[in-house]
């Protein structure tokens, strides 16, 4: 979607950290800014879901507007 000129905001878990760094790095693009969240995401409750999402929405923000983030 980048390429296309698309903003997109990749979340992962730190559990996959080690991967997204290598992937960057062997797609060429070793800045590409990404929002880690704490693992897992998938076993939990809608509220947390939601408590989760707002707690990441100012990096989504961020790299969606190329703004910093918000203090």
């Amino acid at each position: 979607m980048e390429k296309r000129g698309v903003p997109t905001a990749a979340i992962i878990t730190h559990v996959f950290l080690n991967t997204a760094q290598a992937m960057t790095r062997m797609m060429g693009v070793p800045d590409y800014r990404y929002i880690v969240a704490q693992h897992p995401l998938s076993s939990l409750a809608d509220d947390e879901v939601k408590q989760r999402a707002e707690e990441l929405a100012d990096e989504v923000e961020s790299i969606l507007t190329g703004a910093p983030v918000a203090a």
